[in-house]
């Protein structure tokens, strides 16, 4: 192998390696901070406000902000009733959306609570509403979305495991895409066997070490390619004219009936003189 190829690093393997050490970080860090995720994500831990069973709260909401309500249910696919109302400050009632994919159920306390969402509301003043909870036997939570994602990140197992799995995800493809662009420069570079310098024919292990480097095609000891190969109709001139011998056996043909006719002539002649001397 040549010194140009020793020098050469394996970006790509090298790569490959920094991505999956990323990922491997970001796993090993998530599952550390799971305590902190469980704590943040649990609406009885983190909330804006808890409404109880029949009764009414106010609470200070801000604009630009997604709110979402939920209530406790008693199994994973139970779905609780919204009985809710909502009013600003000026008495006008606000409208709640329900909730989508990204509003999923939620647990608290280890698992054993379960939070379902019943609907979002979306702001565009900030103020103080009012919550009627007309349900009689569960409690609503409110809890804000965006500002629970803000205290995520500013968790520091969270915040590393994140820009480890983003930097590992970027890195991982991008080192397979190295590595299929000098693995055809490789194939380009590959030495095309039309006639070895020694006038050999390399054997099987042979053209391996070529194509890996490993070997100079001038010490190549392989079988000794013959000088000659014989074409493929060599025995053409052995072989019978077909329309040369036509014309021989015409010829002959013809000198045979020729003599034939000079033997009937010279018959018709005696007969001649035989009947002239006769009469």
């Amino acid at each position: 192998m040549s010194k140009e190829q020793d020098n050469k690093k394996p970006w790509a393997k090298w790569l490959a390696i920094v991505a999956i050490g990323l990922i491997t970080i970001s796993l090993i860090s998530f599952t550390n901070s799971m305590d902190d995720i469980e704590d943040l994500v649990d609406p009885g831990e983190n909330n804006s406000g808890i409404i109880g069973p029949n009764s009414n709260k106010e609470i200070d909401l801000e604009n630009n902000r997604i709110y979402t309500i939920l209530r406790i249910v008693e199994n994973i696919n139970d779905e609780a009733e919204l009985d809710l109302e909502i009013t600003n400050s000026n008495g006008k009632i606000v409208d709640i959306d329900e909730p989508t994919w990204m509003q999923p159920q939620r647990t608290g306390d280890g698992g054993s609570v379960i939070y379902d969402p019943i609907g979002t509301i979306s702001l565009t003043q900030s103020g103080a509403y009012n919550f009627e909870n007309r349900n009689s036997t569960t409690t609503i939570y409110v809890v804000d979305d965006q500002s629970v994602d803000l205290q995520a990140f500013q968790q520091p197992g969270i915040l590393v495991a994140f820009i480890s799995c983003c930097f590992g995800l970027i890195i991982l493809p991008l080192s397979l895409i190295v590595h299929l662009l000098v693995g055809r420069k490789k194939v380009e570079q590959r030495v095309i066997l039309q006639k070895m310098p020694t006038d050999r024919i390399p054997t099987t292990d042979e053209l391996f070490l070529i194509r890996e480097g490993k070997l100079d095609t001038q010490n190549i000891q392989g079988v000794k390619q013959k000088k000659t190969i014989p074409p493929p109709f060599t025995n053409m001139s052995k072989k019978v004219d077909f329309d040369e011998l036509s014309h021989q056996e015409i010829g002959k043909t013809k000198k045979i009936l020729h003599k034939e006719d000079e033997k009937e002539n010279d018959s018709k002649l005696d007969d001649d003189w035989q009947t002239w001397d006769s009469g």
